[in-house]
């Protein structure tokens, strides 16, 4: 399970505990200069960011005969990478931003020049969507990197052969939900699942119909092809 720019892996924590209550082996990663400061974020670049999630999945690989990927956001575009590059058997893609809503991030390569950090508008009330425990502030030049990962992996989308999972919310303020279809038309995987979610935002994992999206990408897990999935293998409780 791989979070988004500038959150952590609590992220995860509802559906993690889901998925581990079925049985399953769970690893949520933390990536480099996430969960601690936007100091040590801006130390970093979507290489670091995967460098570790490629040690991650190695190390897990190593336990489990067989892995499928999650990633919300950018951690979707970093698990597309890694389906690329390596045999897993599914991937899931939530709200991975191929197209984005806004173009002002495109500012970034000029700004990064001239500020370091871009405050976030604060929530005008405490909700669910709080336990991403994302960053107020967000470094630009990570912005920048950003980018050049979303661009990066646009030209890999034709080498994904697993089956996939596409999660997106109609309600999405960050990335556009065309994002969702450019995703399925470009990977060559003969199972897609495109799934929409009406009433969601961008952190559809905590947002109103958090319980459907647990509930239909575990239904995708458990319906997976033992070509793909040794399903008693990964189902076994440690």
């Amino acid at each position: 399970m791989i979070h988004g720019f500038t959150g952590s892996p609590s992220e995860f924590r509802r559906i993690g505990y889901a998925l581990r209550d079925e049985g399953y082996t769970i690893q949520a990663v933390r990536l480099p200069g996430h969960g601690t400061s936007p100091e040590d974020m801006r130390r970093t670049g979507w290489t670091d960011w995967y460098g570790h999630v490629l040690e991650s999945y190695e190390a897990l690989a190593a336990r489990c005969r067989q892995v499928v990927i999650m990633g919300h956001s950018m951690g979707g575009l970093l698990a597309l990478k890694l389906a690329a590059e390596r045999r897993t058997a599914g991937v899931i893609s939530l709200a991975a931003p191929l197209r984005l809503r806004s173009r002002k991030s495109a500012l970034a390569a000029v700004l990064q020049y001239f500020i370091p950090y871009i405050a976030k508008k604060p929530r005008t009330s405490s909700t669910l969507l709080d336990e991403s425990c994302a960053y107020t502030k967000t470094p630009i030049r990570c912005v920048v990197s950003l980018r050049k990962l979303m661009r990066h992996v646009k030209g890999l989308l034709s080498r994904i052969e697993a089956p996939i999972w596409i999660g997106q919310g109609l309600r999405d303020g960050v990335v556009h939900p065309d994002s969702a279809s450019f995703l399925q038309e470009k990977v060559r995987s003969e199972w897609k699942e495109l799934h929409m979610y009406h009433q969601s935002s961008h952190g559809l994992l905590l947002d109103q119909e958090r319980e459907r999206v647990y509930a239909d990408i575990a239904a995708f897990i458990l319906s997976l092809p033992v070509a793909y999935y040794g399903v008693r293998e990964l189902r076994t409780a440690e």
